[in-house]
């Protein structure tokens, strides 16, 4: 993949790497601010000049937006004084990063891409109020009333977590360096998954270009287990890192973590089916199938680029002969030729030659629709990747809701974090459906553990089909 179409990392959104390669200072480079927008860092002026057409635009904004008045002041007033509360703190940074993509928009005529609202999603700022460098300077041009403080300072352990003053870094040092963070897993800190995941920016780097249909890494074993085994007693740790280390060739003290972290985020569907599957059913005749359905709602790109790795699933069953993966939504209009959908597509696997198959079929409709058609055969499990049903297209979910609780539909959603997890809990409960509480609202064991920060705030983290919504059936 050209690296000029790839979204930045997390290090280049904090101007710890170069915005246009993403190399950081670990690799022998030194970098430097844009001296305009002063948001932005480059390795020299190769990569800056290659990347200029892309950024001028927006560090014309990031500029304006900083010396004009009254957009200048907009942030001042939006984030809160307390340093004890994070909630109200995280409130006020989504307002002011809403309020500064609008003030851009309007001072460059035209909507901010992806990529550039990333640089507001992700800017530095005080993990105690806030504040971010831009504001400290227009604070120390003695324009406003509030403690004027200097530029943004990084823990040195991790170099993610900002603070303006010894006083705010002694208020948040312990939330980061000493408890548990709950979005995190194996009982890690915010500084300690931190670290982790420039760990894992190091090896996407390293891996990029790789030939897979989404230019991510994707693996999964190519083994096939002789018996079902529940998962109720493993982790990716315990099951995949054996795995892992065999697949790759890696010595005995070679560090696996960045390649199941990354790997789980694929096999986070397949195995979290797999759990779901197991907790739905009261006993293994499910294990036993001569063909297993799978819905899969509200279906986009995750679902239909890593369709391989669901093989994971035969790979784990051997009894089960075949696999049908029903792919539903809207966007999958978007992703599969006209030609595809509606039919039944025989999907290449390695189980072929063993006279397995996997099989898919595309309908780009919402799944209450899709429902009421005649190729409509319910399903062993439906299953909602990160839905965002609490979020976006909230009516139709309630409809696809209710078409799964009164056809007793055995189902499961996912979520990326817990405030999302238990938003749509309410909405599946309020739909009439009477959840099982292994599946959710709660963390997902078999969510991938490949971490990423949360966008307009100072702590916090979100995975792929991290949590678990709901189960019922």
């Amino acid at each position: 993949m050209d690296l000029g179409q790839r979204v930045p990392t997390m290090t280049a959104n904090i101007g710890q790497a170069c915005f246009k390669c993403f190399k950081d200072e670990t690799q022998g480079i030194n970098l430097q601010k844009c001296s305009r927008c002063r948001r932005v860092s480059y390795c020299g002026s190769a990569c800056q000049k290659a990347n200029w057409p892309r950024h001028k635009s927006l560090c014309k904004g990031l500029h304006d937006l900083e010396h004009t008045s009254p957009v200048q002041y907009s942030a001042l007033f939006e984030l809160h004084s307390s340093i004890d509360d994070t909630k109200v703190l995280h409130n006020a940074i989504g307002i002011c990063v809403r309020s500064d993509i609008a003030a851009v928009e309007a001072l460059i005529g035209r909507p901010l891409d992806v990529i550039e609202r990333n640089v507001f999603a992700w800017e530095p700022r005080c993990s105690a109020c806030g504040r971010t460098d831009r504001i400290s300077r227009i604070e120390a041009k003695g324009t406003s009333d509030t403690l004027i403080t200097g530029p943004l300072r990084a823990c040195s352990g991790c170099r993610m977590c900002f603070f303006c003053c010894d006083g705010h870094w002694s208020a948040v040092r312990n939330r980061h360096t000493a408890i548990p963070s709950e979005d995190g897993h194996d009982g890690l800190t915010q500084c300690q998954l931190n670290q982790e995941i420039r760990e894992d920016i190091r090896f996407a780097n390293i891996i990029t270009g790789a030939p897979t249909p989404t230019g991510q890494f994707q693996w999964a074993p190519e083994r096939v287990k002789s018996a079902w085994s529940s998962l109720k007693h493993l982790t990716w740790q315990s099951d995949f890192d054996p795995e892992v280390r065999s697949a790759f060739q890696l010595p005995s003290d070679a560090n696996v973590g960045p390649y199941v972290r990354a790997a789980s985020n694929g096999l986070s569907m397949p195995m979290t089916i797999l759990w779901a599957l197991e907790n739905l059913n009261e006993d293994e005749t499910w294990t036993q199938k001569e063909i297993l359905n799978i819905h899969l709602l509200g279906a986009e790109q995750q679902e239909i680029m890593n369709a391989q790795l669901f093989e994971e699933i035969l790979h784990r069953l051997p009894l089960v002969n075949s696999i049908n993966l029903v792919l539903c939504g809207p966007d999958v209009a978007n992703l599969v030729t006209r030609r595809e959908q509606g039919k039944v597509v025989e999907m290449e696997t390695d189980c072929q030659r063993r006279g397995r198959r996997r099989v898919s079929e595309y309908y780009a409709k919402t799944y209450h629709t899709f429902a009421l058609s005649d190729r409509f055969v319910p399903p062993d499990l439906a299953v909602a990747f990160n839905s965002g049903s609490s979020e976006e297209d909230v009516a139709s979910w309630r409809q696809t809701m209710k078409v799964l609780i009164q056809r007793r539909i055995p189902s499961v959603f996912t979520a990326y974090n817990r405030v999302e997890a238990e938003a749509e809990a309410n909405i599946l409960r309020e739909a009439g459906a009477q959840l099982i509480s292994v599946l959710g609202p709660v963390k997902n064991p078999w969510g991938s553990i490949l971490a990423k920060t949360e966008p307009n705030a100072v702590t916090g983290f979100y995975a792929v089909n991290g949590w678990l919504a709901g189960g019922f059936k």
